[in-house]
Order: structure tokens, then C-alpha cells, then sequence
């Protein structure tokens, strides 16, 4: 349990990350009648953000704690 709560924001952020991934595959894409691609793209950035925010507090913690002797 002490882990989880070390890593929280960075579970937090991945769990966000995926989210976002999930409902981008969920809403899909598709035509228009006038040939236009309508999908929710803003979502693929933000799930490789929500990644990217997850990794750097995941080694920000584990370098914190490993300077204080808690491995």
C-alpha cells in the first residue's frame, strides 16, 4: 500500500493517459458526406502528454525517495 500511495500522481497520470486513448478508439472515425475526416484527434496527443508526465514523475519519485535511503 506504500507503494501505491509513493506513485500515485503517477498512476493517476497514466490512468488519464489511457483514458484518453480508450475514448479516442471508442468515438472512432469516419466520412463526412462532403469527403471531410471527422475523429477526434486532439485526444492522441494528449494521451502521449498524459505518458510522457506519468514517466518524468515516475523517475522524479523513485530518484527522491532513493536519495532519502526509502527503496
Amino acid at each position: 500500500m506504500k507503494l501505491i500511495s509513493r506513485y500515485r500522481v503517477t498512476i493517476l497520470l497514466s490512468l488519464l493517459g489511457w483514458g484518453c486513448l480508450a475514448i479516442y478508439a471508442y468515438k472512432g472515425s469516419y466520412v463526412d458526406d462532403n469527403g471531410v475526416l471527422i475523429e477526434s484527434f486532439g485526444f492522441i496527443p494528449l494521451f502521449w502528454l498524459f505518458q510522457l508526465l506519468a514517466f518524468v514523475s515516475l523517475i522524479y519519485t523513485a530518484v527522491k525517495h532513493r536519495k532519502r535511503g526509502k527503496v
